[in-house]
């Protein structure tokens, strides 16, 4: 068993009007390389903030991400960044593809933003597999929702990295489409040994996982193998 990333003890407060929202109290989990780990739990559980943490587009109050032994927590914004590039791959929702670029500029672009030119033979080879290779010039308002979410699929794996974080990647697609996605991120993910950290609201797909985490009231009620 190797451990890829580890969360200790995270605590994330927010402030509103009707004063602090506890979103995480002390969450502690660890997630082994290659397998599809799925959260879930009710709206305002606390799934996303814990997604968004883990993968360091947040930082909490207190405690420790930690991905390869080192403590993202201590590393400034611009590290981050560079670190994310390089180490994470992110699917969400809303596809978050840039309209005025076409596809083959949308799946480089994190290589892009770190001045690195893609592996010509993995491009091809992802593209394949996800059945973009005729699509590359084509802009995402030309595209179905479907396509959109390979798209960002296959932006999310270019770089190779160890960790996919997907963020309900389902959400905006039908049900026979959304399957598609989902066994793509999975295959993909097991292809290429990543580990796949998954939110979603659907207990179809979470049973699909290798590891359940239930969370609640920004508390781990649960992890087990689905």
């Amino acid at each position: 068993m190797e451990i890829i990333l580890s969360a200790e003890n995270i605590y994330k407060i927010y402030d509103s009007a009707s004063g602090p929202v506890h979103a995480l109290n002390g969450v502690s989990v660890s997630f082994e390389k290659g397998l599809f780990y799925a959260i879930i739990g009710r709206s305002g559980s606390g799934k996303s903030t814990l997604l968004h943490i883990l993968s360091g587009l947040d930082r909490p109050n207190s405690g420790r991400i930690l991905v390869n032994g080192k403590d993202l927590c201590t590393y400034t914004d611009e590290q981050m960044s560079i670190f994310r590039r390089r180490h994470m791959g992110f699917v969400f929702q809303q596809y978050n593809l840039l309209e005025e670029y076409n596809v083959l500029t949308n799946i480089c672009m994190p290589l892009k933003l770190d001045g690195q030119k893609p592996d010509s033979q993995f491009l091809n080879e992802i593209t394949e597999l996800l059945g973009l290779t005729d699509k590359l010039k084509k802009y995402p308002g030309e595209l179905s929702g479907g396509e959109q979410q390979r798209v960002a699929i296959a932006r999310s794996i270019l770089a190779k990295p160890q960790l996919i974080f997907a963020d309900e990647p389902t959400g905006n697609l039908d049900k026979k489409t959304g399957e598609d996605t989902l066994n793509l991120l999975k295959s993909c993910a097991r292809r290429f040994g990543q580990t796949l950290i998954m939110v979603t609201h659907d207990l179809e797909i979470a049973r699909q996982a290798d590891r359940l985490i239930h969370i609640e009231d920004g508390k781990i009620l649960d992890l087990k193998e689905s």
